[in-house]
């Protein structure tokens, strides 16, 4: 006999259970509703209603059995699950935490589901929290303390750890909320954060033969440089040349390396020097001409005379030497 052709009754609670059964297994929960609706069927088929309707009762218990005991067995499970999935990321060994509690959604899915089936599965599912509660914690204090060390490091170095700092704190505060889905999500993002922080500039350490060297040509640089202001032909050029000098050692103008600012007043004393060299090798200016002297008068007394004004004649010697 075929269900349409069962009693009326019969046919709608088989109806009713095979919709219910499907809304269970969509919601994860593997509900044998072929099973219960094969036992049905096969009753009906031999006209066996008794047996039909004591099929029909089982699977309605069954069904309330599960859909009251699925409703927070499911939220346990997502829990787990959750928990599950955060403890993978933050890199926490969960083979081993599965392998010693079980997994409960396997349980359900190979076995024949029943009320001892729900409780065992429920039993697993909460053991399973309680361990992974427990490890996700421990787990994320080894690690804050490890990357508490590379904080601190980091702000030796100079670098900016004001972000990273509130993402610590935030993770101390869940671990002391004890709330180890928040602990893990918490430390994923410390990991980010750390992964954010700018590095400082690298300073090269200069070799300590080549700081020598460099200190050696400054000392000779400052040498040549006091001679230079010394021997400058006036008061502007010494003191263009020590501006010039002042500018470039200057730490707010300063630039590029040490090497390249001794290249620069180099550059600097050469141009100074051939400065100087061209001031040496131009012409003289004239001497301004003497003021001619009024002509003699009557009244002067003559120039060979030694008790006039005028000036001496040389001796006789003196300009027979030079005629030579």
């Amino acid at each position: 006999m075929a269900v349409d052709e069962a009693p009326p009754e019969l046919a709608g609670r088989l109806d009713a259970l095979v919709a219910h059964g499907r809304a269970l297994e969509l919601e994860g929960l593997p509900f044998p509703t072929d099973q219960v609706r094969e036992m049905v069927q096969t009753a009906l088929d031999v006209g066996d209603n008794d047996r039909a309707a004591v099929a029909m009762r089982r699977g309605e218990t069954l069904y309330q059995k599960a859909s009251s005991d699925w409703g927070w067995l499911r939220g346990l499970l997502e829990r787990v699950d959750e928990i599950h999935e955060l403890a993978q990321k933050i890199g926490l060994d969960v083979d081993h935490l599965t392998a010693r509690v079980g997994d409960p959604r396997s349980q359900l899915r190979t076995g024949t589901l029943s009320t001892g089936a729900l409780e065992k599965a429920a039993a697993s599912a909460s053991l399973a929290l309680a361990v992974l509660s427990d490890a996700v914690p421990k787990y994320c204090v080894l690690e804050a303390r490890k990357y508490g060390e590379s904080i601190r490091a980091a702000e030796k170095r100079g670098e900016d750890v004001r972000e990273v700092m509130e993402s610590f704190r935030s993770l101390l505060r869940t671990l002391q909320e004890e709330h180890s889905a928040q602990a893990a999500r918490a430390l994923l993002e410390l990991r980010s954060a750390v992964l954010r922080i700018p590095k400082a500039p690298v300073i090269l350490a200069i070799a300590h033969e080549e700081e020598e060297e460099i200190l050696d040509e400054a000392r000779n640089l400052a040498r040549r440089l006091h001679r230079i202001k010394g021997r400058a032909r006036d008061a502007q050029s010494a003191a263009r040349l020590m501006a010039q000098v002042r500018a470039a050692l200057s730490e707010d103008r300063r630039y590029g390396s040490p090497e390249e600012e001794i290249e620069e007043l180099w550059k600097e004393v050469d141009r100074l020097t051939a400065e100087r060299k061209e001031g040496d090798l131009a012409p003289a200016p004239p001497e301004p001409p003497e003021y001619a002297q009024p002509p003699s008068s009557e009244f002067d007394a003559p120039p060979d005379d030694p008790d006039s004004g005028g000036p001496p004649l040389p001796p006789v010697s003196t300009r027979r030497s030079r005629s030579r």
